[in-house]
């Protein structure tokens, strides 16, 4: 990690002592947080990590005291340098010291900043709401303007004052975040909160995120407390790791080591479903169950349920923090009178052990991939707008092309992943494929039959055979019926009789999921439930293809790894055939056949996934590999080279020539002139296509300096 370059100040910046929080309703009560203690110290990165409902946000919201009105402290203390204990505060000083000494970046920056008003207007809101704790003569209009321009130029916003102006919808999801991380700095605060602030993102902008908090924190020397569900994030990141399990830290221990050596067998199941170079092409770990509601403070080890090293004595009392010599581990192996009880220490491998033991008693009826094509897609272009402006006549405007000549062929019980970040077509195109959108031109095949010209009675029954899971589950939910009743629903339009039905127990057991669900809401279901009930709709009608949009997106590792175990049994069971979409190139690559990759709307590298992963030969493949979560700190920090700055450009203005060449590390002139085009990457074969001016460079695996000085004694492009 980089060191900061400001002096620490003596003590934690933040210190929080034995915290118990609960949410109470009118006949239950929950544990959220218990007995917690954790201190920030100054310039420091402490990340908070664990599955959805371990308690992780209820802790950043508990310290700016922002629970709901059914959340209590019941216990503890939440000490600012400075300022003592936050509880202490009145609403009016606590309302100062939030914003000012504490910041917050939130999830989602769609939902916390106001459409209607521009960024600038937003960020003099900030300030105003705090102008009786400036100084005076800091207030004017000016003032506040340069500081807010300054804000945006710090955290990377291209012409900021300009940015000033814009309103939110004219932004990225990148730069969107941006805007909230310049938010957060502009009283320049001792602590920023990070909520899963890079979740939503895809992995490049996550990673270029990453860096900007690194830097901000050299600059600033602010203390910073990131919580994610991530553990490959994390280890990126953060100096400190508290990984957090039912509402305790189980486990604190450093950054680089979260990934490398973890000692809690909650902390190892973590790591055992984060992909990485190591597990491509083989089945990540998922951790069975789900984590417990806890009505009073543990007595007995929360994960013993779970757990695949557990010991009687872990179901009998409560395993204490005990620590060792660069963290601590709250589990009974670690203690020094219960630790013999164990034979060997539990690792990662335990848990990577117990997921391929259990493959033949999920895979018992096996159905053998066939060479056969299902699904043929023939220079497909989806173009939106274009033409005349509304309110400029005569003045045409350049379509966006979303799509622009993918062809691609996928064969019947293949897994085939399309991944490429946010912008680059992969959803445009899974829509296309299941009829949600017309083509411009280009002709998509489903078993023979053209796509595009059929009939409105032949689409109906198009339908039947294939279908899609959309990004997020919730809102493809209707929140007014049982889950049940969805799960029927598709019987009932496609008028299905009894016989070809299948019972909501059958369908919920498909997935996974206990029939007692069957009775609840999807606000009632977390978000690895809710997505494996999308699944199993979509599986209702026993289709011939499903399109997956973003399967895992906003998971934890556990459920994410679960979700793609889950994909490769059933496409074993039943013969499905998939196409799986998503910006995770490591993630695809342990369940998917062959891999697709999109760049601007067109396919830049196509190949079977073993050929792809070990021998990429385009320079955007080779970097969305670089971003995978490695063991080995020294390997991440080598791989960073290969990072491109920046976002994909405007739909509106696609560069000349090869639409990568802006942002790719082996551009040379050639790519700005002479748009490659997609082929073998080596004569006679067509396993692996590319489209780099240097796809042969690239495969043998030559870096950007070394191409360099071969590139410039060409002198011609004719040899390209």
């Amino acid at each position: 990690m980089p060191e900061p370059s400001l002096s620490p100040m003596p003590g934690p910046v933040l210190a929080i002592d034995n915290l118990t929080v609960a949410y109470r309703a009118a006949s239950s009560r929950r544990l959220a947080l218990d007995n917690v203690s954790l201190a920030l110290q100054p310039s420091e990165i402490l990340g908070i990590v664990g599955e959805s409902g371990c308690g992780k946000s209820t802790l950043g919201m508990t310290i700016l005291r922002l629970l709901p009105a059914n959340g209590h402290v019941t216990a503890g203390t939440i000490s600012l340098q400075g300022h003592g204990d936050l509880a202490q505060l009145s609403r009016e000083k606590m309302r100062s010291v939030r914003g000012r000494e504490i910041a917050v970046i939130f999830q989602d920056p769609t939902t916390s900043l106001n459409p209607r008003l521009s960024i600038g207007t937003q960020m003099l809101q900030v300030q105003r709401a705090h102008a009786a704790d400036a100084a005076p003569g800091s207030g004017s209009a000016k003032t506040l303007r340069d500081n807010a321009v300054g804000k945006l130029t710090e955290v990377g916003l291209p012409n900021a004052a300009r940015a000033f102006e814009r309103y939110p919808h004219e932004f990225s999801g990148g730069m969107r975040q941006r805007v909230m991380i310049a938010m957060a700095l502009l009283f320049e605060p001792k602590v920023i909160i990070a909520d899963e602030a890079t979740s939503a993102l895809d992995v490049t902008l996550e990673a270029q995120v990453l860096e900007l908090l690194l830097r901000l924190r050299e600059t600033h020397g602010t203390s910073l407390l990131f919580i994610s569900h991530d553990l490959g994030v994390v280890s990126q990141l953060c100096d400190r790791v508290a990984v957090m399990y039912a509402g305790r830290v189980v486990e604190e221990i450093p950054g680089e080591a979260v990934l490398a050596t973890p000692r809690h067998p909650y902390t190892q199941a973590l790591q055992a479903a984060v992909p990485n170079r190591r597990s491509r092409g083989q089945r990540l770990a998922a951790i069975g169950g789900s984590v417990p509601d806890m009505t009073e403070p543990a007595q007995a080890c929360s994960f013993a349920p779970r757990c695949i090293n557990a010991m009687a004595i872990c179901a009998e009392s409560a395993p204490e923090l005990y620590p060792y010599d660069s963290g601590s581990v709250r589990c009974f192996v670690y203690s020094p009178s219960a630790g013999e009880q164990w034979s060997q220490l539990p690792s990662t491998e335990d848990w990577r052990r117990r997921e391929v033991e259990a493959v033949p008693s999920r895979s018992v009826t096996q159905v053998e991939p066939s060479d056969q094509p299902l699904l043929e897609v023939r220079e497909l272009m989806v173009h939106f707008g274009g033409g005349g402006h509304r309110w400029r006549p005569g003045r045409a405007r350049p379509p966006v092309r979303a799509v622009d000549g993918v062809s691609l062929s996928l064969s019947r019980s293949h897994i085939l992943g399309i991944v490429g970040e946010s912008g680059s077509g992969k959803t445009t195109l899974g829509e296309a494929v299941v009829k949600l959108l017309s083509p411009t031109s280009g002709s998509i095949m489903f078993a023979g039959r053209d796509v595009t010209h059929m009939s409105a009675r032949e689409t109906f029954e198009f339908r039947r055979r294939a279908q899609m899971i959309f990004q997020n589950p919730y809102s493809s939910l209707s929140p007014r019926m049982q889950v049940g009743s969805q799960l029927t629903e598709p019987y009932k339009i496609h008028k299905l009789p009894q016989a070809q039905r299948r019972s909501v127990e059958e369908l919920l057991a498909a997935v996974d999921l206990h029939s007692a669900l069957r009775s609840a809401y999807p606000g009632q279901l977390s978000g690895g439930q809710a997505r494996r009930v999308g699944i199993a709709r979509a599986l209702a009608l026993e289709p011939d293809l499903v399109v997956a949009d973003e399967p895992t997106a906003g998971l934890d590792a556990s459920a994410a790894a679960s979700t793609m175990n889950l994909l490769t049994d059933l496409r074993a069971r039943m013969g499905l055939t998939v196409v799986l979409i998503s910006h995770n190139l490591s993630l695809v690559t342990t369940s998917a056949d062959e891999v697709c990759v999109m760049y601007f709307g067109q396919v830049v590298e196509h190949g079977d996934t073993a050929t792809v992963t070990a021998n990429p030969a385009h320079p955007y493949t080779k970097a969305l590999l670089a971003l995978a979560p490695d063991p080995e700190r020294s390997s991440r920090l080598e791989r960073r080279r290969l990072l491109m700055p920046g976002e994909i450009p405007s739909p509106d203005d696609p560069p000349t020539g090869c639409r990568f060449h802006p942002r790719c590390t082996y551009s040379q002139e050639i790519c700005s002139r002479v748009a490659p085009v997609l082929m073998p990457v080596e004569d006679g074969a067509d396993a692996h296509l590319a489209a780099c001016h240097f796809a042969k460079e690239v495969r043998a695996g030559m870096l950007p300096e070394e191409l360099r000085p071969a590139a410039s004694q060409l002198g011609s492009t004719s040899a390209w």
